[in-house]
């Protein structure tokens, strides 16, 4: 079996989407948990299904699982008063189309199982920030990854791992602001996963839709007055 697996390219085709589908599963679950838009048990649910439909279909997959991971980066930065930290409502824009443009551009190039497998690589390192014991192997997990694949699909890894962790660095950095001190550069992402795990400690759905409102109402305030 071992080596029909090998010399069958249909096999190994199956093989390699298993491998994806299992670890897409997981670096949703752990993407949908530390970053929250729905309470528990929905994001491990909701990670299954994104993770079954990149299996089937790998651009629509990986688009529907960014497009949870940024309304959630969205939401908690609008939670803490991000965007009212730029002077006018063009910057505001501006930092809105930023944060956003990444997870719209880079699912659809994700065609293939190593593509899919990068995208998650660089999910997976933006988790081990979040814990104190694991921050330390964020960026050697992408090292061995770019070794271990040739490099191959390093750019969407750096991309999703900038595109998460730089806001929840500068998230972190808000909520420890001391005058004088430079935000690090590397550094454990712990105070503010206590601040985001406490503000979805008790989500209902009315609370979800005031998630959807807050994120309507930071996109439509900057529309209307950039326009």
């Amino acid at each position: 079996m071992g080596i029909s697996l090998i010399t069958d390219p249909r096999a190994s085709e199956a093989a390699g989407k298993f491998i994806t589908l299992v670890v897409t599963a997981a670096s949703m679950s752990l993407a949908f948990t530390l970053i929250p838009l729905f309470p528990f048990p929905l994001p491990f649910i909701v990670a299954a299904l994104v993770a079954y439909a990149t299996y089937r279909n790998p651009p629509i997959g990986a688009f529907t699982g960014s497009m949870i991971i940024l309304l959630g980066l969205f939401y908690h930065l609008s939670r803490i008063g991000f965007f009212e930290l730029f002077p006018g409502p063009w910057m505001r824009l501006l930092a809105m189309v930023i944060l956003v443009v990444p997870f719209f551009i880079l699912p659809p190039m994700l065609t293939t199982n190593i593509s899919i497998i990068a995208m998650d690589i660089g999910i997976l390192a933006v988790s081990l920030l979040f814990f104190t014991e694991t921050f330390y192997f964020a960026v050697p997990l992408i090292l061995i990854f770019a070794t271990i694949y040739n490099r191959r699909g390093i750019i969407v890894t750096i991309s999703y791992y900038a595109s998460i962790s730089l806001p929840l660095q500068l998230m972190q950095y808000l909520k420890t602001f001391s005058v004088g001190v430079p935000p690090p550069l590397y550094a454990p992402l712990n105070v503010i996963f206590v601040d985001i795990q406490e503000a979805m400690r008790q989500v209902s759905l009315s609370e979800i839709y005031k998630i959807f409102s807050v994120i309507g109402g930071q996109l439509l305030a900057a529309t209307r007055n950039g326009g």
